[in-house]
């Protein structure tokens, strides 16, 4: 027959053993936590390309910035990753031994313009540079100074690059994307998503945009905005 001392004594080790088990178990869910949290944490936002091509005076495309493009961006910004190409329906004439010739379809300062948004898109992060480019299109009588008031830390280096040859690069670079897309483009502004560009969807991205954008993401990955 068993003592009182080792009767308790197994009771007291039974106990432990339950207590340890207890704590690997709290530990390794506790783990798992910790690690589902990480890797929630590591998951970046999927975004889908939409590249919008325009011209700086062109009353179409300011109307498109300023009721459609802008306001869906502020709510989708983390879903949209955007680009701008101010260039629209202009040219290049290029001479031999000759500075390149700028021509835009609403003249001159037309050219300036595409040449300074380009700039501002190129030394500024785009989180900053789109209110500063919608500022421009809200209208024909907005003002450099005051749209870039709020980040005027840059406007040095933006203006240098418009007045240089910076601006002149860009402003070709931009002529060599528009042109892959179509030459000339049948319509400004012309709208690009995920997907090579289609004539017949331009209707649709320009009246409807934010819906059009929300369909294709939905379809695109599969995840309810």
């Amino acid at each position: 027959m068993e003592s009182k001392a080792s009767f308790y004594s197994g009771k007291w080790c039974l106990l432990a053993l339950l207590i340890v088990g207890s704590y690997g178990f709290i530990e390794t869910k506790a783990t798992r936590n910790v690690n589902v949290q990480s890797s929630n944490t590591l998951n970046t936002t999927d975004k889908l390309p939409v590249t919008i091509y325009y011209e700086a005076l062109c009353s179409d495309s300011m109307v498109f910035f300023t009721h459609q493009l802008y306001p869906c961006w502020l709510r989708h910004e983390n879903e949209m990753k955007l680009r701008l190409v101010p260039f629209g329906k202009a040219w290049v004439e290029e001479q031999p031994n000759e500075p390149p010739k700028f021509h835009c379809q609403h003249g001159p300062q037309e050219c300036q313009l595409n040449v300074l948004h380009g700039c501002i898109l190129n030394k500024m992060p785009l989180k900053k540079a789109f209110p500063v480019v919608a500022c421009l299109m809200k209208n024909f009588n907005t003002n450099f100074d005051q749209c870039i008031e709020e980040h005027a830390s840059y406007k040095n280096a933006v203006v240098k690059c418009s007045q240089g040859q910076l601006g002149v690069n860009l402003f070709k670079k931009f002529a060599n994307e528009t042109d892959n897309v179509h030459r000339p483009l049948p319509f400004v502004p012309s709208i690009v998503g995920d997907q090579p560009y289609d004539f017949f969807e331009q209707d649709d991205w320009l009246q409807k945009f934010e819906r059009k954008f929300v369909e294709r993401y939905e379809a695109k990955f599969g995840v309810k905005l």
